[in-house]
């Protein structure tokens, strides 16, 4: 009897193939991920290169115009990098960089919107630090990028809630840089709140009324050293009654008013008051041109206010900041007074 063996197992056919190796997706994200984590180094490189040339003559002309180019082709993803750069050129100690950093840092806000706004408030914090740079042309350039910032987020409808906490991401830390004992970046402060308001486009006018009760705290400050700084913020505020006239009711009577909300209006006038007294000079004639504005902006001042800012005006006659003559003009002469 024969026995049958066991049968060999032929190998099928799949197994006599080679097997073929397929690149992973991993594989390929990781090649896209270093492609583009070397197309930032080298377009930090190009940023960094082009900022240390803004401290040269020769180059500085040619800088501004390869950064601006940057700034139009930069993608989302590189918007944090530049702001990075930016940020660290302004403390550069060459005034000529950090007045140009300041500048792109609302150029780069102007151009991805957007992609800046959730920067806002470093950006704002990194431009109000400079304001204690000893170069006047350095705070200049923070006031004017203020402004800058402050025409393209500041811009809306009626009191739109959004828009109310933008406006604090401005107030906040100028109001705290007030508070500094310095008077130059009290000053700086005060220009940058004053060219806040003047660009700001349609504002929630709430936000801005809630300004005159913290302004009549520092101008009665007697440790706040820039109060002619601070007076033209009041200017600014009443003559934007122009771009956004709002009608407040007001014990049964209705005023026209801007930024000025009637409740804050006699403490504001005693304050300017005790500024037509102030030692200083510039306090004295900020203080005259802020009357004067208010006379031709505000309807109640003139209502309520006229006889008792004339009185302080008469006794300052003798001094050459006097605009008693244009204050009564404003106040019978006015389209308010009509």
């Amino acid at each position: 009897m024969s026995s049958q063996g066991p049968k060999s197992s032929r190998p099928s056919k799949s197994q006599n193939q080679p097997s073929v190796i397929t690149p992973s997706r991993s594989s390929s994200s990781s090649s896209s991920s270093l492609s583009s984590h070397l197309a930032m180094v080298e377009l930090k490189q190009r940023i960094l290169t082009s900022l240390s040339k803004l401290s040269d003559r020769d180059t500085h002309q040619i800088a501004v115009e390869d950064l601006e180019k940057i700034i139009q082709n930069l993608t989302p993803d590189g918007v944090s990098m530049l702001l990075n750069c930016l940020y660290d050129a302004t403390n550069d100690p060459k005034p000529a960089v950090k007045k140009e950093s300041l500048r792109l840092l609302a150029v780069l806000c102007a151009t991805h919107g957007d992609s800046a706004a959730t920067h806002l408030t470093k950006i704002i914090s990194h431009i109000v630090k400079r304001l204690k740079d000893s170069d006047s042309a350095v705070r200049d350039s923070c006031r004017d990028a203020i402004g800058a910032l402050s025409s393209q987020y500041l811009k809306g409808e009626g009191d739109n809630v959004g828009l109310g906490s933008v406006v604090s991401l401005f107030v906040k830390p100028l109001f705290e840089a007030m508070s500094e004992q310095n008077k130059g970046v009290q000053a700086g402060s005060a220009m940058c709140m004053a060219k806040m308001v003047e660009c700001a486009s349609d504002p929630p006018a709430t936000s801005f009324q809630k300004l005159c009760p913290r302004i009549c705290k520092h101008l009665n400050n007697p440790n706040f050293l820039a109060k002619a700084a601070l007076l033209p913020v009041i200017s600014s505020l009443s003559q934007d009654l122009d771009h956004w006239v709002e009608k407040i009711k007001y014990t049964s009577v209705e005023y026209l008013v801007g930024a000025i909300a009637p409740q804050n209006l006699e403490s504001l006038l005693q304050s300017i008051h005790e500024c037509l007294g102030s030692t200083d000079w510039a306090t004295r004639k900020a203080a005259a041109d802020t009357l004067s504005a208010l006379a031709i902006h505000s309807s109640n001042l003139i209502e309520d206010g006229t006889t008792s800012t004339v009185t302080v005006l008469e006794a300052c006659r003798l001094d050459k900041t006097w605009t008693g003559s244009n204050f009564l003009y404003a106040s019978t002469d006015s389209p308010c007074a009509s």
